[in-house]
């Protein structure tokens, strides 16, 4: 009788308003539903991670439900050294870095966007940009230039940048996100973000988003 009393106290409670350890530990369990509500504030930030690393709607939705799977099959080893959601970032990064590697190889060409060698002289080169898969759904102009710079960026400059400038993060939780020191987080923010000027600066004359960039101070 208490242990039927007990699992209808505990399923009298909607997992909304339970707090994050404990549906953590659900879905550890095997709780679909604990599970999905504690992905519900995770899965549009992990999409747009795909998005801008990847740069098309597809390989972001097929990355997605990688990470996704692959988080609730590695949540009974979540210990809680990192935050849940630094721990989701990471997955996250790290999904996008494999699916990279793959296109690539499949390219013939030699993958070295992840590389730790950053303090040298070479150029980061941005390409020319093009509208993303969401452009449509952004409000101002500038936000979308922005985020096309940003996704012209080479993958290990361009995860900094998403990190900061989309997801919001701190210097520390890039750092623990990516797998990198915070002295190679500023490192790489601060070169992306002086390539990104110098391409605001070739474009003022023909963008006017790119003017109004940098008289707001944009990418600086």
């Amino acid at each position: 009788m208490n242990a039927v009393m007990k699992k209808t106290a505990r399923d009298a409670i909607s997992p909304a308003e339970l707090p994050e350890e404990v549906l953590i530990r659900r879905a550890a369990e095997g709780d679909i539903v604990a599970f999905e509500y504690l992905l519900a504030a995770h899965q549009r930030r992990i999409y747009n991670i795909g998005l801008r690393m990847l740069g098309n709607a597809e390989d972001a939705a097929d990355m997605t439900q990688e990470v996704l799977l692959k988080i609730y099959r590695s949540l009974p080893s979540f210990r809680g050294d990192a935050a849940f959601s630094t721990w989701v970032y990471r997955i996250s990064v790290n999904t996008c870095r494999d699916m990279l590697r793959s296109a690539y190889k499949r390219r013939e060409r030699i993958f070295s966007d992840f590389s730790s060698a950053d303090d040298d002289d070479r150029e980061i080169d941005v390409a020319d940009y093009s509208a993303l898969p969401d452009a449509q759904m952004l409000d101002r102009e500038d936000d979308r230039y922005l985020l096309e710079l940003i996704n012209g960026l080479t993958p290990k400059y361009r995860i900094v940048m998403v990190l900061r400038e989309i997801s919001g993060l701190g210097y520390a939780e890039i750092a623990e996100s990516a797998g990198i020191s915070i002295g190679t987080v500023k490192s790489r923010i601060n070169r992306a973000r002086a390539v990104m000027r110098k391409r605001l600066l070739a474009d003022a004359e023909s963008y006017p988003q790119a003017q109004r960039l940098i008289d707001e101070g944009g990418a600086k």
